[in-house]
């Protein structure tokens, strides 16, 4: 049983235009029995009225398997490396490619051998893909297909749909639906002229703008008749277009409002809704227009509301995964750790983040953390390789997290993602983390908000959107390169080319990009004919990056409508001239003021008129002793070793790297483990075997991520030459009949004043109570030989200070104390893993038979030392000399110390001084 009289359902492109036709509807009389809608209100409509059931919302999860199922499919090899890119561009082109088929058919019948190989593969595995699926389709083709097999006599009423021919253009199997629908209304029911009269208007618009002079056009009026066809009459240009080039969209929103208000002083008549702004569907442009206008006390109308954000409860999930498989990135665990959502505040959460970036792995708990804190925790540091113990884990971190009511949303988001995944998990042999990640990735959400419409405001379009209301002053923002009309995304799987052939040869009426550019072309003249009387374009001439942008490819289009300038370029006029900013028309210009100069940056060396050794202090009240590298620090910079005892140093996020510091650490977790006091030299041939365990534990602790399938060369590569480095290194101990005493021994004492204190790596004994201290280095002998020479090495005599001054730190080693007090000579050496090479400051017996030994002897550390000296006596009396523009290449070339201390803060190289006499 039905309603005999049919429901009469207005088809327009968007919501702009059934905004637009349905004020015009209401101004023009009571009409009982229309809707206006766009393609999925119809649909949503029709599936009313036929009492259809809403589809099954799998859709993603059941594509996605589909795609990875079917082996040696073209996008095969894609999905391993984008597998959201690559499922997307898939299912819009089997979507795409369905939709020109016959409804009732499908792909049967299809016929792609007479293409080239390329196209002629995709389309067989798209047919498989869809063979795959079986029944399951895309949901705004699976509504259709539903609604097309609905009967008439089901249906509560019927609709009949009517349009403006190709607006908008329905595919096959949306203009199957439209002919079922209007079959189900019955064919005899006239069409009602008022409302075809009104789509008329709106979709099939005649020039709107007044005539220019007597038996001319404005050229507005060219524009809206001619734009984009072939003419060989050019018009003359009037003050009803201009084109004005600015700097950036920044400053479009400000000459905007400006204008706006202009106009609305100069012409009392004219209201706000009836000027118009039209803004590229990009965020940045409505941010700005929001704020230009705001300050100018504009209101607006339209405007885009949409304000994103994250999906922080899948972003946490998202990540979460990646922590639970070992080796988890470090990154994944700060962003984890960092979470609004995790059990414990911001702070704390930032600073694990920190330790974590910082290659603390541990994840210790804080002070003070809860159970739930420690519990997460636990979480983060536990991995998994059965799906039982990972959706226990999944299902323990959905209870854990906790954002409070302000992120309650987003927690809630969490859950359903954390239900989707154990969901996968269930029954499953193995973990598919891909396919796991996959299902958990984050999305932009929106606040919620819709677009406020009201008669007042100024009127904004979008350049994606019919116009919804009539205008009379029109400003056009963002017309740069691949805008107005937008331009082309690029089909990953057929090029324009093939798509004309798969058109030709198979007969199915698939959308070409020709096609798609001219429904655009149209679309945006139909923006122009709602202007009636004049049109300001706004060029940027800059994006947000600050990269050059061109003008619209349209400007080339209205050029050749226009006699004038030879080239289209020229048409712009710039407001960055006096000349152009005189030619503008309607721009607000402030009043000429004299520039005020931005404040002069002050380069001088500082006075602090206090004690900065000082600053770090014990819980006595006493300074802290300072080390061999923090005096080294300070000897290349002062400014850089007091940003490090303020901790005011910038804190970077980066992916992992097997970088030289941590490889540097690395090889001395091994040396410490090969080479210890009261153990025997290893043997040669044993040491690789030793070697490898001792790297592999080291990675465990320090560096997990290295122990990942991809960083397999650089761990193998690490591994040989620590190998050698070892063996050699066993050599030469062996050749000096020396004994290892301790390692990893830190000792404490004085030097010029202060307290000092450093951790050797290793000090050995030689015969005849030699004491040698030994510094592993992971870099060529170059360098360190040069600084030596140059006397630049303050770390020998810093570690003889504190063998003579003090001793082992541990005061509770007295025997230790007692063996290095009783040394007859105590000499420094530098071992140098890449190359192998062996430099001290003294020549012990024996060394001269070791190849690769070099003892320098005389002094290695008088300018080190005097240079640290001067600057320890200025930074106590509060003065921080600043660097000198030379210091760089000083220290470099001259000294042999790479100045990394110059590279720490940005304020260093900020706040250089010039050349001039370098600061010793």
């Amino acid at each position: 049983m039905f309603a005999t009289q049919a429901l009469r359902f207005l088809l327009v492109p968007d919501a702009g235009a059934a905004r637009r036709v349905r004020r015009l509807i209401a101004e023009r009389g009571a009409c009982s029995g229309v809707v206006v809608g766009a393609w999925p209100e119809l649909v949503e409509w029709a599936r009313r009225a036929y009492l259809m059931p809403a589809p099954a919302d799998d859709w993603e999860h059941v594509f996605a398997n589909a795609l990875g199922e079917l082996k040696d499919a073209f996008w095969t090899e894609s999905c391993k490396v984008a597998p959201v890119e690559t499922a997307a561009a898939v299912e819009r082109t089997l979507v795409a490619l369905l939709s020109a088929t016959d409804p009732a058919r499908g792909f049967e019948g299809l016929s792609p051998e007479g293409l080239a190989e390329r196209p002629r593969r995709h389309i067989k595995d798209l047919v498989r893909l869809a063979k795959s699926l079986g029944e399951r389709l895309p949901p705004e083709l699976l509504g259709v297909r539903e609604l097309l097999a609905a009967k008439r006599e089901d249906a509560l009423h019927t609709l009949r749909v009517e349009q403006v021919e190709r607006v908008p253009a329905l595919t096959r199997w949306q203009q199957a639906l439209v002919d079922k629908l209007n079959r189900d209304a019955g064919d005899g029911e006239p069409t009602d002229s008022a409302l075809a009269a009104i789509l008329k208007e709106v979709f099939a618009p005649e020039a709107t703008a007044a005539p220019g002079a007597p038996g001319a056009s404005s050229s507005l009026r060219v524009l809206q008749s001619r734009l984009f066809g072939a003419s060989a009459e050019k018009a003359a240009l009037d003050d009803s277009v201009q084109w004005v080039g600015v700097r950036d969209f920044l400053q479009e929103a400000e000459v905007a409002a400006g204008m706006v208000q202009r106009l609305l002083a100069e012409d009392p008549r004219l209201k706000p809704a009836e000027i118009g702004l039209l803004l590229p569907d990009e965020f940045e442009f409505a941010v700005a227009v929001e704020d230009a206008f705001r300050l100018g006390g504009l209101a607006l109308s339209g405007l885009p509301a949409e304000r994103w954000r994250r999906d922080l409860g899948r972003e946490a999930v998202f990540h979460f995964l990646y922590c639970r498989q070992k080796p988890a990135p470090a990154m994944a665990l700060a962003v984890c750790l960092s979470s609004p959502l995790m059990p414990w505040s911001r702070e704390q959460g930032a600073e694990l983040a920190q330790t974590v970036m910082d290659g603390d792995y541990d994840l210790a708990a804080f002070a003070g953390a809860d159970a739930e804190a420690r519990a997460m925790l636990e979480l983060l540091r536990e991995g998994d390789v059965e799906p039982a113990t990972l959706s226990a884990a999944l299902k323990r971190f959905a209870a854990l997290i906790d954002g409070g009511e302000e992120f309650a949303a987003h927690s809630g988001e969490a859950r359903a993602a954390v239900d989707e995944i154990t969901g996968l998990l269930a029954g499953a042999r193995e973990i598919e983390w891909s396919a796991l990640r996959r299902a958990a990735i984050p999305r932009l959400i929106t606040a919620g908000e819709s677009s406020e419409f009201t008669r007042e405001g100024v009127t904004v379009w979008r350049a994606g959107q019919e116009p919804w209301r009539p205008v009379k002053r029109l400003v056009v923002l963002g017309f740069a390169q691949d805008r107005y009309p937008e331009a082309l995304g690029r089909n990953a799987v057929f090029s324009a080319e093939d798509l004309d052939r798969i058109r030709k040869d198979t007969g199915l009426p698939i959308d070409t990009p020709a096609e798609e550019l001219a429904w655009r072309r149209a679309r945006f003249r139909r923006q122009l004919v709602a202007v009636s009387e004049a049109v300001t374009f706004l060029v940027p001439r800059r994006d947000a990056t600050g990269k050059a942008l061109s003008a619209s490819e349209s400007l080339v289009f209205m050029h050749q409508l226009f006699a004038g300038p030879e080239s289209a370029d020229e048409l712009v006029v710039e407001l960055e001239t006096e000349e152009g900013r005189a030619r503008a028309g309607g721009v607000a210009l402030a009043t000429p003021a004299a520039p005020e100069p931005p404040r002069e940056l002050v380069v001088e060396d500082l006075e602090f008129g206090r004690d900065l050794v000082a600053l770090r202090q014990d819980a006595a009240g006493k300074s802290k002793p300072e080390s061999p590298s923090s005096l080294e620090t300070l000897m290349v910079s002062r400014l850089t070793w007091l940003l490090r005892r303020l901790k005011a140093e910038p804190l970077e996020w980066a992916p992992e790297e097997a970088g030289p510091a941590l490889l540097g650490t690395l090889a001395h977790e091994v040396f410490e483990g090969l080479f210890a006091p009261g153990v025997p030299l290893p043997a040669r041939e044993a040491i690789p075997e030793r070697v490898e365990a001792l790297v592999e534990e080291a990675i465990r602790r320090i560096a997990p991520f290295l122990r990942a399938s991809s960083w397999l060369v650089e761990r193998r590569h690490f591994t040989a030459q620590t190998v050698k480095a070892a063996q050699v290194w066993r050599d030469v101990l062996a050749g000096l009949g020396a004994e290892v005493v301790a390692a990893e021994e830190w000792l404490a004492g004085e030097w010029s004043g202060i307290a000092v204190h450093g951790q050797t790596d290793l000090i050995l004994e030689l015969p005849g109570q030699r004491l040698l201290v030994v510094d592993y280095k992971r870099s060529k002998s170059t360098g360190r030989l040069k600084q030596m020479q140059k006397g630049f090495d303050s770390q020998a005599s810093l570690y003889r200070a504190m063998l003579a001054s003090g001793g082992p730190k541990d005061r509770e080693k007295t025997e230790l104390a007692a063996r290095l007090r009783a040394a007859a000579e105590t000499g420094v050496v530098y071992y140098l893993l890449n190359d192998q090479a062996a430099l001290s400051d003294v020549a012990p017996p024996g060394a001269e038979s070791i190849a690769g030994w070099q003892a320098l002897g005389g002094d290695i550390a008088s300018e080190a030392l005097g240079r640290i000296g001067k600057h320890l006596a200025e930074v106590r009396a509060g003065r921080i000399a600043l660097n000198r523009a030379g210091d760089a290449n000083f220290f470099d070339k001259e000294a042999g110390i790479k100045p990394y201390a110059l590279e720490a803060s940005p304020l260093v190289t900020l706040f250089m001084l010039p050349d001039g006499e370098l600061q010793p």
